[in-house]
């Protein structure tokens, strides 16, 4: 898998779980989502919940389009200092070198 990908599945599944219940103001900067767009902290799209299931969802695209399986959401990375759910293209990058890690193992 490479980063062009990962990005894209990353915007998939972000565009995937819009709802009726989602605010028309979160439906908008979720279509207009970049690689740049930040995910989590100060002006993210996500709360803490929306994380974890963009992150369920994202293992499961993964497997199901990649082949890939993979836990996103270890003990180790969520104690991380930097996060790499902050943004689209550090989620896109820490799914690259997972894909990577699993494929070696």
């Amino acid at each position: 898998m490479n980063f062009e990908q990962a990005v894209k599945v990353v915007l998939d599944s972000l565009k995937e779980g819009i709802d009726d219940t989602t605010e028309d103001s979160r439906k908008l900067a979720i279509s207009n989502a970049s690689s740049e767009t930040r995910l989590f902290g100060g002006s993210g799209l996500l709360d803490s919940m929306g994380v974890v299931i963009l992150l369920a969802d994202l293992e499961d695209k993964l497997d199901e389009e990649f082949d890939v399986v993979l836990s996103l959401a270890t003990d180790s990375t969520m104690s991380r200092t930097r996060s790499p759910f902050r943004t689209v293209k550090t989620l896109a990058e820490y799914i690259v070198l997972a894909a990577a890690e699993a494929c070696e193992s």
